[in-house]
């Protein structure tokens, strides 16, 4: 398949609605072009448009993209604070800032990292019955999360990791309240062509207390087709 073809089907979604709708606001090392297709792709799969009533689209159309970064991975490189991402290379680094997939011949996906920071508040649509945040909602929270920097990385590399999970790992440590504004801190750890992983690290933004922590591991479906008529509906 050429390379941009592998694209294809990302660059067919949508133009993402707000929290998504701005590439200026996203702190990156990436080009305008693979912020906003990382911006409508996110939207896509929270199923953001009117209407909506697909599963938890009310509780995560709130979720936005707010950092990006791809850069070489380096080994014993300190952990990224949890509350910033350090700039990644520099705009020269011609590798990364190239259009989406031109780089996919001479670049193996795991000679790079992706790291995406992304945010939501807290709100009552999204609370147990004891006050705090419902199990399931992180859950799919920590689904989308994940997928970003793996995104992230796809489309620098020229390799689309849609697919489905088969593993997801998560840890509790701490209950998180209405009004807080959950920082996932993500990482891509490998993307292969029959295996993809990424973690997430879930902060409270205010107070930088940690709150939950996942690990996915995604099966990549090579081949998907554009979705229908019904997602190329403007928002």
């Amino acid at each position: 398949m050429p390379l941009e073809d592998r694209l294809q089907r990302l660059r067919s979604f949508p133009r993402a609605p707000a929290p998504n709708n701005d590439a200026s606001a996203v702190q990156t090392n990436l080009g305008t072009d693979v912020v906003e297709l990382l911006q409508n792709i996110l939207a896509f799969h929270v199923a953001h448009r009117p209407g909506s009533t697909t599963f938890g689209n009310d509780q995560a159309k709130g979720l936005r993209l707010v950092q990006v970064h791809v850069r070489p991975r380096e080994r014993g490189r300190t952990r990224a604070s949890p509350l910033a991402l350090p700039a990644g290379p520099e705009p020269s680094d011609a590798k990364i800032r190239q259009s989406p997939g031109a780089s996919a011949k001479r670049t193996n996906p795991d000679d790079f990292e992706a790291l995406t920071v992304c945010e939501v508040v807290v709100e009552q649509g999204m609370l147990n019955v004891h006050g705090t945040l419902a199990g399931p909602c992180a859950t799919l929270l920590i689904d989308l999360a994940t997928f970003s920097p793996l995104f992230a990385l796809g489309v620098v590399t020229g390799i689309d990791p849609s697919g489905f999970s088969t593993s997801m790992n998560i840890v509790w440590h701490a209950p998180a309240s209405r009004g807080t504004t959950l920082r996932f801190v993500n990482t891509s750890l490998s993307l292969k062509p029959r295996m993809a992983a990424a973690r997430s690290e879930v902060y409270d933004k205010e107070t930088g207390k940690l709150l939950f922590s996942a690990t996915q591991i995604v099966s990549p479906i090579q081949g998907l087709s554009a979705p229908g008529p019904r997602a190329h509906a403007r928002l």
